[in-house]
Protein backbone atom coordinates (compact mmCIF):
# COMPACT_ATOMS: atom_id res chain seq x y z
CA UNK A 1 0.00 0.00 0.00
CA UNK A 2 1.17 3.50 -0.97
CA UNK A 3 2.36 6.41 1.65
CA UNK A 4 -1.02 7.62 0.63
CA UNK A 5 -3.50 5.22 1.54
CA UNK A 6 -1.53 4.34 4.42
CA UNK A 7 -2.23 8.25 5.54
CA UNK A 8 -5.92 7.82 4.53
CA UNK A 9 -6.25 4.99 6.85
CA UNK A 10 -5.01 6.65 9.35
CA UNK A 11 -7.64 9.52 9.16
CA UNK A 12 -10.44 7.32 8.87
CA UNK A 13 -9.25 5.63 12.11
CA UNK A 14 -8.81 9.31 13.57
CA UNK A 15 -12.16 10.44 13.16
CA UNK A 16 -13.69 6.88 13.84
CA UNK A 17 -12.24 7.53 17.03
CA UNK A 18 -13.10 10.96 17.28
CA UNK A 19 -17.09 9.88 16.73
CA UNK A 20 -16.77 6.97 19.46
CA UNK A 21 -15.54 9.20 21.41
CA UNK A 22 -17.78 11.90 21.03
CA UNK A 23 -20.82 9.19 21.13
CA UNK A 24 -19.71 8.32 24.50
CA UNK A 25 -19.70 11.94 25.82
CA UNK A 26 -22.84 12.61 24.73
CA UNK A 27 -24.46 9.18 26.29
CA UNK A 28 -22.04 10.30 29.78
CA UNK A 29 -23.49 13.82 29.07
CA UNK A 30 -27.08 13.06 29.92
CA UNK A 31 -27.00 9.74 31.63
CA UNK A 32 -29.15 8.65 34.18
CA UNK A 33 -31.50 11.42 34.78
CA UNK A 34 -32.39 11.73 38.57
CA UNK A 35 -35.55 11.04 39.02
CA UNK A 36 -35.33 11.53 42.72
CA UNK A 37 -36.82 14.36 44.67
CA UNK A 38 -35.27 17.89 44.73
CA UNK A 39 -32.36 17.13 47.08
CA UNK A 40 -29.86 19.89 49.29
CA UNK A 41 -26.56 18.50 49.68
CA UNK A 42 -23.05 19.51 51.20
CA UNK A 43 -20.05 18.69 49.96
CA UNK A 44 -17.19 19.42 52.49
CA UNK A 45 -14.18 21.36 51.90
CA UNK A 46 -11.38 19.45 50.27
CA UNK A 47 -13.20 16.92 49.08
CA UNK A 48 -11.91 14.75 46.05
CA UNK A 49 -13.41 14.43 42.73
CA UNK A 50 -13.90 11.03 44.00
CA UNK A 51 -15.39 11.29 47.28
CA UNK A 52 -17.51 13.83 45.50
CA UNK A 53 -18.68 10.70 43.23
CA UNK A 54 -19.27 8.44 46.08
CA UNK A 55 -21.39 10.88 47.88
CA UNK A 56 -23.37 11.49 45.00
CA UNK A 57 -24.28 7.86 45.05
CA UNK A 58 -24.82 7.48 48.66
CA UNK A 59 -27.35 9.90 48.10
CA UNK A 60 -28.65 8.11 45.28
CA UNK A 61 -28.25 11.40 42.73
CA UNK A 62 -25.92 9.42 40.33
CA UNK A 63 -26.46 5.32 39.72
CA UNK A 64 -22.76 4.73 39.26
CA UNK A 65 -20.13 6.71 41.61
CA UNK A 66 -17.18 5.74 38.79
CA UNK A 67 -18.79 6.63 35.63
CA UNK A 68 -19.26 10.37 37.03
CA UNK A 69 -16.02 10.28 38.30
CA UNK A 70 -14.88 9.35 34.72
CA UNK A 71 -17.13 12.40 33.06
CA UNK A 72 -15.52 14.50 35.96
CA UNK A 73 -11.82 13.06 34.76
CA UNK A 74 -13.13 13.86 31.09
CA UNK A 75 -14.21 17.46 31.80
CA UNK A 76 -10.83 18.44 33.61
CA UNK A 77 -12.73 20.80 36.25
CA UNK A 78 -12.20 20.05 40.42
CA UNK A 79 -15.70 20.13 41.87
CA UNK A 80 -16.18 22.78 44.21
CA UNK A 81 -17.56 22.47 48.43
CA UNK A 82 -20.34 24.09 49.11
CA UNK A 83 -24.61 22.66 49.92
CA UNK A 84 -26.23 22.32 46.47
CA UNK A 85 -29.61 21.61 45.28
CA UNK A 86 -30.05 18.92 43.01
CA UNK A 87 -33.74 18.75 41.39
CA UNK A 88 -35.67 16.14 39.27
CA UNK A 89 -34.46 15.91 35.97
CA UNK A 90 -30.91 16.73 36.58
CA UNK A 91 -28.91 15.15 33.57
CA UNK A 92 -25.17 13.91 34.40
CA UNK A 93 -23.94 17.16 32.97
CA UNK A 94 -26.56 19.31 34.61
CA UNK A 95 -24.98 17.91 38.33
CA UNK A 96 -21.46 18.64 37.50
CA UNK A 97 -21.72 21.90 35.73
CA UNK A 98 -23.88 22.79 38.78
CA UNK A 99 -20.83 21.49 41.49
CA UNK A 100 -18.02 22.71 39.20
CA UNK A 101 -19.46 26.59 38.80
CA UNK A 102 -19.78 26.42 42.48
CA UNK A 103 -23.65 27.60 41.89
CA UNK A 104 -24.68 27.35 45.74
CA UNK A 105 -27.71 27.56 47.29
CA UNK A 106 -28.30 30.44 49.78
CA UNK A 107 -30.14 30.55 52.59
CA UNK A 108 -32.55 32.97 54.47
CA UNK A 109 -31.03 34.26 58.28
CA UNK A 110 -33.20 37.02 59.29
CA UNK A 111 -31.98 39.32 62.21
CA UNK A 112 -35.01 40.59 64.13
CA UNK A 113 -35.62 44.33 65.47
CA UNK A 114 -34.12 44.24 68.85
CA UNK A 115 -31.99 41.05 69.12
CA UNK A 116 -28.46 41.56 70.14
CA UNK A 117 -25.07 39.47 69.24
CA UNK A 118 -25.68 37.40 71.65
CA UNK A 119 -28.83 36.35 70.15
CA UNK A 120 -27.35 36.57 66.64
CA UNK A 121 -24.77 33.88 67.57
CA UNK A 122 -27.49 31.65 68.78
CA UNK A 123 -29.77 31.19 65.90
CA UNK A 124 -26.85 31.31 63.55
CA UNK A 125 -25.66 28.18 65.23
CA UNK A 126 -29.55 26.47 65.34
CA UNK A 127 -29.76 27.38 61.95
CA UNK A 128 -26.14 25.78 60.91
CA UNK A 129 -24.40 28.28 59.89
CA UNK A 130 -21.80 28.33 62.16
CA UNK A 131 -20.55 24.94 64.05
CA UNK A 132 -19.81 26.89 67.42
CA UNK A 133 -21.36 30.29 68.60
CA UNK A 134 -18.48 30.55 71.24
CA UNK A 135 -16.23 31.06 68.02
CA UNK A 136 -18.79 33.72 66.95
CA UNK A 137 -18.66 35.63 70.30
CA UNK A 138 -15.06 35.48 70.42
CA UNK A 139 -14.86 37.13 67.16
CA UNK A 140 -17.47 39.86 67.41
CA UNK A 141 -17.00 40.45 70.89
CA UNK A 142 -13.07 41.34 70.10
CA UNK A 143 -12.45 45.16 69.86
CA UNK A 144 -9.45 44.41 67.79
CA UNK A 145 -11.23 42.91 64.89
CA UNK A 146 -13.80 45.79 65.29
CA UNK A 147 -11.14 48.48 64.45
CA UNK A 148 -9.91 46.03 61.90
CA UNK A 149 -12.97 46.81 59.87
CA UNK A 150 -12.40 50.81 60.28
CA UNK A 151 -15.26 50.73 63.35
CA UNK A 152 -15.79 52.31 66.63
CA UNK A 153 -16.34 51.16 69.68
CA UNK A 154 -15.40 47.54 71.54
CA UNK A 155 -17.57 45.23 69.71
CA UNK A 156 -19.59 44.60 66.71
CA UNK A 157 -22.99 45.14 68.77
CA UNK A 158 -25.41 47.79 66.83
CA UNK A 159 -23.50 47.16 63.47
CA UNK A 160 -25.32 44.31 62.50
CA UNK A 161 -28.46 45.36 60.78
CA UNK A 162 -32.08 43.90 61.27
CA UNK A 163 -33.08 42.36 58.09
CA UNK A 164 -33.38 39.09 56.07
CA UNK A 165 -29.90 37.87 54.66
CA UNK A 166 -29.03 34.76 52.22
CA UNK A 167 -26.08 33.29 53.31
CA UNK A 168 -24.16 30.69 52.00
CA UNK A 169 -23.90 28.24 54.66
CA UNK A 170 -20.36 26.81 53.38
CA UNK A 171 -18.96 30.30 53.55
CA UNK A 172 -20.50 31.35 56.38
CA UNK A 173 -18.36 29.38 58.89
CA UNK A 174 -15.92 31.86 58.08
CA UNK A 175 -16.95 34.46 60.65
CA UNK A 176 -15.10 37.06 58.48
CA UNK A 177 -17.85 36.45 55.58
CA UNK A 178 -20.83 36.81 58.09
CA UNK A 179 -19.03 39.88 59.10
CA UNK A 180 -18.71 41.78 55.51
CA UNK A 181 -22.35 40.67 54.60
CA UNK A 182 -24.03 42.40 57.71
CA UNK A 183 -21.58 45.39 57.09
CA UNK A 184 -22.59 46.18 54.05
CA UNK A 185 -26.14 46.48 54.85
CA UNK A 186 -25.37 49.17 57.45
CA UNK A 187 -23.03 50.73 55.16
CA UNK A 188 -25.73 51.11 52.53
CA UNK A 189 -28.40 51.48 54.74
CA UNK A 190 -27.14 53.39 57.71
CA UNK A 191 -23.90 54.92 57.23
CA UNK A 192 -25.39 57.34 55.36
CA UNK A 193 -27.25 58.98 58.03
CA UNK A 194 -24.01 59.74 60.10
CA UNK A 195 -23.20 63.46 58.15
CA UNK A 196 -27.14 64.45 59.35
CA UNK A 197 -26.67 63.05 62.58
CA UNK A 198 -23.24 64.63 63.69
CA UNK A 199 -24.79 67.90 62.45
CA UNK A 200 -27.75 67.78 64.38
CA UNK A 201 -26.77 66.35 67.35
CA UNK A 202 -22.54 67.65 67.14
CA UNK A 203 -23.59 70.67 68.94
CA UNK A 204 -24.80 68.21 71.77
CA UNK A 205 -21.34 66.61 72.20
CA UNK A 206 -22.95 63.44 70.58
CA UNK A 207 -21.11 61.83 67.74
CA UNK A 208 -22.79 59.08 65.63
CA UNK A 209 -21.62 56.20 67.74
CA UNK A 210 -23.43 58.16 70.14
CA UNK A 211 -26.58 57.98 68.19
CA UNK A 212 -26.23 54.36 67.36
CA UNK A 213 -26.35 53.13 71.03
CA UNK A 214 -29.17 55.56 72.03
CA UNK A 215 -31.20 54.44 68.61
CA UNK A 216 -30.84 51.03 70.03
CA UNK A 217 -32.02 51.82 73.81
CA UNK A 218 -35.10 53.03 71.75
CA UNK A 219 -35.79 50.09 69.73
CA UNK A 220 -35.82 48.10 72.99
CA UNK A 221 -37.95 50.41 74.54
CA UNK A 222 -40.53 50.64 72.21
CA UNK A 223 -41.90 49.42 68.62
CA UNK A 224 -44.76 51.84 68.43
CA UNK A 225 -43.27 54.90 65.91
CA UNK A 226 -44.72 57.85 67.14
CA UNK A 227 -43.56 57.33 70.29
CA UNK A 228 -39.68 56.95 69.16
CA UNK A 229 -38.36 60.54 68.62
CA UNK A 230 -39.96 61.17 71.92
CA UNK A 231 -38.48 58.57 73.75
CA UNK A 232 -34.91 59.93 72.23
CA UNK A 233 -35.86 63.36 73.27
CA UNK A 234 -36.49 62.34 77.23
CA UNK A 235 -33.13 60.25 76.98
CA UNK A 236 -30.96 63.05 75.39
CA UNK A 237 -32.64 65.35 77.92
CA UNK A 238 -31.70 63.27 80.43
CA UNK A 239 -27.72 63.48 79.44
CA UNK A 240 -28.31 67.15 78.72
CA UNK A 241 -29.24 67.30 82.70
CA UNK A 242 -26.64 64.83 83.97
CA UNK A 243 -29.60 62.52 85.35
CA UNK A 244 -28.90 58.60 85.25
CA UNK A 245 -30.81 57.15 82.45
CA UNK A 246 -32.49 54.14 84.31
CA UNK A 247 -33.35 51.93 81.38
CA UNK A 248 -34.02 48.32 82.13
CA UNK A 249 -32.89 46.89 78.51
CA UNK A 250 -29.23 48.06 79.50
CA UNK A 251 -29.12 46.48 82.38
CA UNK A 252 -30.17 43.22 80.71
CA UNK A 253 -27.37 43.55 78.34
CA UNK A 254 -25.21 43.76 81.09
CA UNK A 255 -26.25 40.64 83.04
CA UNK A 256 -25.79 38.46 79.36
CA UNK A 257 -22.59 40.03 79.10
CA UNK A 258 -21.75 38.66 82.58
CA UNK A 259 -23.77 35.41 81.82
CA UNK A 260 -25.86 35.62 84.61
CA UNK A 261 -29.15 36.48 82.81
CA UNK A 262 -31.68 34.50 84.05
CA UNK A 263 -34.68 35.96 82.25
CA UNK A 264 -36.00 38.00 84.85
CA UNK A 265 -35.23 41.48 86.06
CA UNK A 266 -35.65 41.94 90.33
CA UNK A 267 -34.70 44.37 92.25
CA UNK A 268 -31.41 42.25 93.30
CA UNK A 269 -29.94 41.58 89.99
CA UNK A 270 -30.52 45.35 89.08
CA UNK A 271 -27.75 46.47 91.69
CA UNK A 272 -25.29 44.48 90.57
CA UNK A 273 -22.72 46.87 88.60
CA UNK A 274 -21.62 46.91 85.18
CA UNK A 275 -21.19 49.14 82.71
CA UNK A 276 -24.23 48.98 81.25
CA UNK A 277 -26.26 49.03 84.46
CA UNK A 278 -27.38 52.66 83.20
CA UNK A 279 -29.46 52.73 87.38
CA UNK A 280 -25.71 52.97 88.64
CA UNK A 281 -23.42 54.88 86.26
CA UNK A 282 -24.47 57.92 84.85
CA UNK A 283 -24.08 58.76 80.77
CA UNK A 284 -24.53 56.32 77.77
CA UNK A 285 -23.56 52.30 78.25
CA UNK A 286 -20.26 51.69 76.56
CA UNK A 287 -22.19 50.12 73.37
CA UNK A 288 -25.22 49.74 71.59
CA UNK A 289 -27.19 47.24 73.39
CA UNK A 290 -29.12 45.45 70.39
CA UNK A 291 -29.93 45.82 66.08
CA UNK A 292 -31.90 48.67 65.76
CA UNK A 293 -34.14 50.18 62.79
CA UNK A 294 -33.46 52.77 60.47
CA UNK A 295 -36.75 54.27 62.09
CA UNK A 296 -35.16 54.15 65.49
CA UNK A 297 -31.92 55.66 64.08
CA UNK A 298 -33.89 58.77 62.32
CA UNK A 299 -35.84 58.96 65.25
CA UNK A 300 -32.73 59.93 67.26
CA UNK A 301 -31.43 62.47 64.55
CA UNK A 302 -34.44 64.27 64.30
CA UNK A 303 -35.95 63.81 68.09
CA UNK A 304 -38.45 65.68 69.31
CA UNK A 305 -37.61 68.05 72.47
CA UNK A 306 -40.40 68.20 75.56
CA UNK A 307 -40.13 69.03 78.64
CA UNK A 308 -40.96 65.32 79.83
CA UNK A 309 -38.31 63.34 81.84
CA UNK A 310 -40.01 60.26 82.50
CA UNK A 311 -42.32 57.60 80.86
CA UNK A 312 -43.88 54.61 82.05
CA UNK A 313 -45.70 51.56 80.10
CA UNK A 314 -48.78 50.50 81.87
CA UNK A 315 -49.67 47.78 79.28
CA UNK A 316 -45.63 46.89 77.87
CA UNK A 317 -46.87 48.53 74.30
CA UNK A 318 -47.58 52.23 74.95
CA UNK A 319 -46.20 55.08 77.19
CA UNK A 320 -47.30 57.41 79.49
CA UNK A 321 -44.72 60.52 79.22
CA UNK A 322 -44.30 62.92 82.47
CA UNK A 323 -42.22 66.10 82.99
CA UNK A 324 -41.21 64.87 86.69
CA UNK A 325 -40.62 62.52 89.22
CA UNK A 326 -43.85 63.07 91.36
CA UNK A 327 -46.27 62.95 88.17
CA UNK A 328 -44.38 60.25 86.90
CA UNK A 329 -45.19 58.38 90.62
CA UNK A 330 -48.71 59.62 90.39
CA UNK A 331 -49.26 58.01 87.12
CA UNK A 332 -47.98 54.51 88.35
CA UNK A 333 -50.03 54.51 91.06
CA UNK A 334 -53.28 55.42 89.07
CA UNK A 335 -52.47 52.41 86.77
CA UNK A 336 -52.04 50.09 89.63
CA UNK A 337 -55.15 51.25 91.78
CA UNK A 338 -57.71 50.76 88.77
CA UNK A 339 -55.96 47.74 87.83
CA UNK A 340 -56.81 46.77 91.43
CA UNK A 341 -60.57 47.56 90.89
Amino acid sequence: MDKNGSFIKIIIGFINAIAIFAIIFLFLKNYTIYQGETKIIYIKEGSSNRQIAELLEKEGIVVNKDIFYFYTQIKGKTLKAGYYQIKTGYSLYDIWKTLAEGKEIFFKFTIIPGENLYDIGEKLEKEGFIDDKKKFYNFVFNKENVKRYGLVGSSFEGYFPPETYFLSKSRSKNIDYLVKAFLKVFKRKYLVYKPKAEEKLGKLGLDFYDVMIIASMVEKETSVKEEKPIIAGVIIARLQKNMLLQIDPTVIYGLKQKGIWNGKLTKKNMKIYSDYNTYLVKGLPPTPICSFTVDSLKAVINYKKTDYLYYYSPNGKTHLFSKDYEEHKAKIRKFKNNKKK
